[in-house]
C-alpha cells in the first residue's frame, strides 16, 4: 500500500521518538544501577572483552569478596559497579593483560531487599535495584488491595535482618498518605534503605445496626461523628427511635463501652463525637403500632404521640373500598403475657362523631380492619 509523504514523515517522526524514549529509559536504568552499592549474595556479570575465559557470573560471597582467575578474592561488597570496574582493569593490568577492558553489571539483585505487609495485592519480599523509592517497589507489589486504609506505613528498624512490625523496639515509623503518593506527590514518595519495612493497615471501618434503611459496615475513610454514620446508612426507618441510640466502643482492655446517645439530631454529641475504627452505632426500634388489612398503606408506623386507632389508619393511607370500618379490631398484648382483642366500631367516630369510641393506641398494638361482607 502507497503511503503520501507526509504519513512517511509522521511515521519517521514516531519511530524515532519511540527509539529516543528507549534509549532516555536506558540511560535511566544503567545510571540507577551505577549508583547501586553492591552488597553480599548479589550476582554481578563481569566480561573482560576479548578474554571469554576470564568472563563469567560471579556472586558475592558473606563476606563481600568475588572469586576471579588469576586474582583470587577481590573485594566487591561496598563498591559500585563502575569502583570494581576500575578495581578489576587494575589488578589485571598490573600482571596479566594489556589494557584490559572490563565491565561489570549487576545480573541479579540480591543483597538489598524490603518488605512489603498488610494489604498489598502481592505481599513479599522486593530487592532494591539502586535509588528505589516507595511508589517504585508498591508498584512491584501490584499495589494496594481493596481493603487497604489511608496510610502507608514506612517502618525502618535498628537492624536490616527482616521484616520489622508496627511498634517494634527501636524502629522508627513513617506515616505517608496513600492518595498523597499515588497522585504523584514527591515529598511522600521516600527513598528506601535495606530493610525497610512497608505495611499498609487494613482500612478502618465502623457498624451501624438497627433502624436505618442500610445497616451493615462501612469504611471510615473521613471524619465521621454519629449523625453522619446514619446518613451513609441510607437515613432511619419509620420504626427508628433516635432518642434512644447508642454507641458502642472496644475498650483497650477487651471490654466495650456504652455511649448513650440522642441521634435525633439535638444531642451536640452525636455530632461531636468521632467514630473509631470498629466503633457501632446502634439505632433501636421506637414506640411503633402496626396496620394491617383493608388499608391503602399497610406496615409499621411510629406511634410519636398519643394517637388513636383512627389516626393510626389515617397514617396508614386509609380505608380501602372492601374495609368494613365497624368491625375494625385491635390486638393488644400486655406485659404478663396476655393478649386482648378490642373491637372499634369506627363508623360511630367517623359517622357520628363519637370520639369517645375511638381508642389511644399502645405500643406494639396490632390494627386489624377486616373485609366488608357487602
Amino acid at each position: 500500500m502507497m503511503t503520501s509523504p507526509v504519513c512517511r514523515a509522521v511515521l519517521r517522526y514516531l519511530a524515532g521518538a519511540t527509539l529516543a524514549l528507549a534509549l532516555l529509559a536506558a540511560t535511566l536504568g544503567l545510571a540507577q544501577e551505577r549508583q547501586y552499592r553492591i552488597g553480599p549474595n548479589d550476582v554481578l556479570k563481569v566480561t573482560v572483552w576479548g578474554h571469554d575465559d576470564l568472563t563469567r557470573a560471579a556472586v558475592v560471597s558473606a563476606e563481600g569478596t568475588i572469586a576471579f582467575p588469576l586474582l583470587g578474592d577481590v573485594r566487591a561488597a561496598g563498591r559500585t559497579t563502575t569502583e570494581l570496574e576500575t578495581e578489576l582493569r587494575q589488578l589485571l593490568g598490573k600482571d596479566y593483560l594489556v589494557d584490559p577492558q572490563v565491565s561489570v553489571a549487576v545480573q541479579e539483585f540480591r543483597s538489598q531487599r524490603v518488605f512489603v505487609l498488610g494489604e498489598a495485592e502481592k505481599p513479599g519480599t522486593y530487592y532494591l535495584t539502586g535509588r528505589t523509592r516507595l511508589i517504585d517497589v508498591l508498584s512491584q507489589a501490584g499495589g494496594p488491595a481493596k481493603a487497604a486504609g489511608r496510610e502507608v506505613q514506612l517502618i525502618r528498624g535498628p537492624k536490616p535482618e527482616g521484616p520489622v512490625v508496627p511498634g517494634a523496639a527501636g524502629s522508627t515509623t513513617i506515616r505517608v498518605s496513600l492518595r498523597k503518593l499515588l497522585d504523584g506527590d514527591n515529598a511522600d514518595n521516600l527513598l528506601l534503605e535495606n530493610g525497610d519495612t512497608i505495611f499498609l493497615p487494613k482500612a478502618a471501618s465502623f457498624f451501624i445496626q438497627g433502624e436505618v434503611r442500610k445497616p451493615g459496615s462501612y469504611p471510615l475513610e473521613k471524619d465521621t461523628n454519629a449523625l453522619e454514620a446514619i446518613t451513609v446508612a441510607g437515613g432511619l426507618t419509620d420504626r427508628a427511635n433516635p432518642g434512644s441510640g447508642a454507641l458502642l466502643r472496644k475498650r483497650s482492655d477487651g471490654g466495650q463501652e456504652r455511649i448513650p446517645l440522642d441521634l435525633s439530631g439535638t444531642d451536640p454529641r452525636a455530632r461531636d463525637v468521632l467514630l473509631v475504627d470498629g466503633d457501632t452505632v446502634v439505632v433501636p426500634a421506637g414506640n411503633t403500632f402496626y396496620v394491617l388489612g383493608e388499608v391503602k398503606k399497610p406496615g409499621a408506623y411510629q406511634l410519636d404521640h398519643a394517637a388513636t386507632v383512627l389516626e393510626g389508619i389515617a397514617l396508614a393511607g386509609g380505608f380501602t373500598d372492601k374495609a368494613a370500618a365497624n368491625r375494625t379490631r385491635v390486638i393488644r398484648n400486655h406485659k404478663d403475657g396476655r393478649q386482648e382483642s378490642i373491637v372499634v366500631d369506627l363508623n360511630e367516630v367517623i359517622k357520628r362523631g363519637r370520639k369517645d369510641k375511638d381508642l389511644p393506641l399502645t405500643p406494639n398494638d396490632v390494627i386489624v380492619v377486616p373485609e366488608s361482607y357487602f
